[in-house]
């Protein structure tokens, strides 16, 4: 119940906010590229559904804002429908003939249909340019600390490492091991990593994980056994932290714990996760002097990867950042927003695949609840946390609409490719039929996406 609460009194108003941003873009797209071809443009229309105002400009074109929010649309001169499927029938002049959609050629009905798409991929782009060029591409070194028995330390990995291959995708910061972490939660990866001056070879298997966030969300990853080598430095401190209540302060450096060594950050779970409730004393530097604290590592829950419950000792500190943001130009900040846009279209289409070949859970299709609700949980973080999720959104968008089913710009686009193949369109017939087989398939998506957001909303 508190989270249908929040839904509507929370994360509404930003899914609003989110989604008529984007389906704005998306059918600009569309109508751009038709006012280049000169293609009249009837209605353009944000959401479904009764008009709430609207207005029509010197060309003729009614541009209306619709009370049901979870679409849009640009009806052209002469289309039966806003799908642009098929022709009216209605009787036009020679010159509203020359202004229909459907009487254009192939390339520009085709440049149209992609119009929308392109405008979302090429929105994410230009706002990750921006990000990249004001702020920074985040950059983590690739060298990792490997866990005791963990899959990187079975593959033959040690701590001090530099991953420089992963899967098959070169390695350039740790931040690009993570998205393969996301899509491939058990498969073994290919690991190519930099010791001294050797390069070696070795296979990870990860092992999958399944975590549920602050905000109830569940996150599944394969846990590979592995981190960013962290310097143990206490960065802050998480509420009724005993560290803090310890004596330690930002900026120290934890040298020993019980007299053994910390090596890096990932260390310390190691050292206490069996010591809550038990006094540990640490050593630490602290302005070039060292230091002695006695903490009381407090008791946690926390889940393994079996989802089993454990209770283990925390000291409830965060590490210092190793994460830096490396602005070298516009240049750089446009290959970053390319490749940026390459890997979560990547991320879409694989998990898309997973989900039809039934190696990824169908609950992780969500629909406009689930939208509304990361809108919601985006705004905690600021402006940034929106902004990273119109982004991500904005792909999405944008790739989702070229999958080939009917109903959806790829559908539109394969019509074109059968046109072009065989010198004549489909038959009005085998068209009708594509958009009923497509309304069903979305239709479809559509209820299952829904039912996934119900379910998350009454957890």
């Amino acid at each position: 119940m508190h989270g249908a609460i929040s839904l509507f009194t929370t994360y509404l108003p930003y899914f609003v906010l989110v989604l008529t941003l984007l389906v704005f873009v998306h059918e600009f797209g569309h109508y751009w590229v038709a006012q280049r071809f000169g293609i009249h443009a009837e209605v353009f229309s944000i959401g479904f559904g009764p008009e709430l105002f609207g207005w029509t400009d010197r060309k003729g074109t009614r541009w209306k804002i619709c009370a049901v929010p979870l679409g849009g649309y640009v009806k052209f001169l002469g289309d039966a429908d806003q799908a642009s499927v098929t022709s009216s029938g209605e009787a036009l002049t020679s010159d509203q003939r020359g202004h229909a959609f459907f009487s254009q050629p192939l390339y520009a009905r085709a440049a149209v249909v992609v119009g929308g798409p392109a405008a979302n991929l090429l929105f994410a782009f230009i706002l990750l340019t921006a990000v990249f060029y004001f702020v920074g591409e985040p950059y983590s070194p690739p060298v990792v600390a490997v866990q005791t028995n963990g899959p990187a330390a079975k593959a033959g990995l040690q701590t001090g490492d530099e991953i420089t291959r992963f899967g098959d995708k070169r390695i350039n910061r740790y931040e690009d091991i993570q998205d393969s972490q996301l899509l491939y939660w058990t498969r073994p990866m290919p690991v190519e990593y930099r010791r001294g001056n050797q390069i070696r070879q070795g296979e990870i298997v990860p092992q999958f994980c399944e975590r549920t966030d602050k905000y109830n969300n569940t996150l599944r990853f394969g846990e590979l056994g592995m981190d960013q080598l962290v310097k143990p430095v206490v960065g802050g401190f998480t509420p009724d932290s005993p560290a803090e209540a310890g004596g330690l302060k930002v900026g120290d450096l934890l040298l020993q714990i019980d007299g053994k060594p910390v090596d890096y950050f990932s260390r310390i779970p190691e050292m206490i996760g069996n010591r809550a409730g038990k006094p540990v004393s640490i050593t630490y530097l602290r302005n070039g002097q060292r230091g002695e604290a006695t903490v009381v590592p407090v008791a946690d829950k926390a889940l393994d990867c079996a989802g089993k419950e454990l209770t283990v000792g925390r000291l409830r500190v965060r590490p210092a950042s190793v994460t830096e943001f490396r602005r070298d130009g516009l240049i750089h900040a446009m290959d970053a927003g390319v490749r940026h846009v390459w890997s979560m279209t990547n991320m879409f289409y694989t998990s898309m695949v997973q989900i039809l070949t039934a190696t990824r859970p169908v609950d992780e299709l969500g629909g406009p609840i689930r939208i509304a609700k990361a809108a919601g949980e985006a705004s905690h973080a600021g402006w940034f946390g929106i902004l990273n999720l119109v982004i991500a959104l904005s792909i999405v968008l944008g790739v989702f609409n070229l999958l080939p089913v009917p109903m959806l710009d790829g559908g539109h686009l394969a019509m074109y490719l059968y046109e072009a193949i065989r010198g004549r369109p489909l038959s009005l017939w085998a068209q009708e039929l594509g958009l009923k087989v497509g309304l069903v398939l979305v239709i479809g998506m559509a209820l299952v996406a829904t039912f996934n957001d119900i379910k998350l909303l009454l957890r």
